[in-house]
């Protein structure tokens, strides 16, 4: 995005999540973690951190985690583990500026975090 004031303004803003539920508290396994990426069905033969929403995973979380963008998803796994669910959800739910969130808790296949520990 080019610099100006309309680039700073937006920059600045903090974002509202419309949907979401809590954040997982437990670390996961890889089969755990891929069976969340995404409410589909996984491609047959493709690693779901091939998929579209795999590779945005990687880019845009991995260097949150001090990672190179597009690591292997293995490091990436890796990486999570020894951070702990505790530090890479707040690493993540700092960086994503995140003014409000309406949480659905209609779906916890999980152990989430719940509403107000989201803020």
């Amino acid at each position: 995005m080019a610099a100006g004031p309309v680039a700073e303004r937006l920059a600045a803003l903090e974002l509202v999540d419309h949907h979401c539920h809590g954040a997982v508290t437990d670390d996961l396994d890889r089969a755990g973690f891929e069976a969340l990426l995404t409410e589909g069905e996984a491609w047959p033969g493709v690693s779901p951190f091939d998929s579209p929403v795999g590779l945005a995973v990687r880019r845009h979380c991995a260097p949150l985690l001090g990672l190179p963008r597009h690591c292997p998803a293995g490091v990436y796994l890796a990486r999570r583990s020894e951070l702990g669910a505790a530090e890479v959800n707040r690493r993540f739910l700092r960086a994503a500026r995140t003014g409000a969130f309406c949480v659905d808790t209609g779906y916890a296949p999980h152990r989430v975090t719940a509403p107000a520990e989201l803020a």
